[in-house]
């Protein structure tokens, strides 16, 4: 039997966070459900320990390569790992299956990229336009056991998982994922800050665009060298 696990990083999710634990938490066939609380300062950890998952608290914010770090450790081994955002709007079980299926049905593939379709104009544009970025993710066990450490990359850890997979010829799908959306940075903290917040993203996304050769070199150097 399969063993699938989900991991869910969230950050200040407490308003949001139910949505998408109402969701995974009915789906049958998820192993082990992950939250890891990335130090939010408000009660994102106690609305998640609400439901049947596992909750892994920072003691600060570290950002979301760190926790997704924390998460594929905490699971131990599986068939494959399913990476979710915690502020999706829609969330629907068959969206899981639809990231899942690339890998079941090819064992060639080793990760699958959600796009988001149908729902809000500027994020669906957005998620086309740069749909590195989009953290809806399903990976192999196989890939998984094979990635470096992702905590230094924070909101660039879409980038590395991406680029990454390329550089070791893994396969990669990308799926649409039909009537989801997320909220925005500016519909969660308000123009400004969530504005500031945004600015934080694209810088720590553009860092690890710039970085991520020179880090990966010498992992790729000394894989071929065994």
């Amino acid at each position: 039997m399969e063993k699938i696990c989900a991991i869910i990083p969230a950050y200040n999710e407490e308003p949001r966070i139910s949505a998408v634990m109402d969701v995974v938490t009915e789906v049958q066939y998820l192993h082990k459900i992950i939250v890891v609380d990335d130090g939010s300062d408000d009660e994102t950890g106690k609305v998640a320990e609400r439901y049947p998952v596992q909750v892994i608290r920072h003691d600060k914010n570290l950002g979301k390569g760190a926790a997704l770090e924390t998460g594929l450790r905490e699971t131990g081994d599986a068939d494959y790992y399913l990476f979710l955002d915690a502020d999706l709007i829609n969330l629907r079980e068959e969206h899981l299956s639809t990231l899942l299926n690339p890998l079941r049905e090819n064992n060639k593939v080793s990760m699958s990229i959600g796009l988001f379709q149908g729902s809000q104009m500027h994020v669906h544009l957005a998620q086309n336009i740069f749909s590195i970025l989009n953290g809806q993710r399903a990976i192999s066990y196989e890939l998984a056991r094979k990635l470096p450490d992702l905590t230094w990359a924070r909101f660039g850890v879409e980038i590395l998982l991406t680029r990454y997979a390329q550089m070791i010829g893994e396969g990669i799908e990308w799926v649409p994922l039909y009537n989801i959306t997320h909220w925005t940075k500016e519909q969660k903290f308000g123009f400004v800050h969530g504005f500031q917040y945004r600015l934080q993203m694209y810088h720590e996304c553009l860092k690890c665009l710039a970085t991520y050769k020179r880090r990966l070199s010498p992992i790729l150097e000394s894989r071929e060298s065994k």
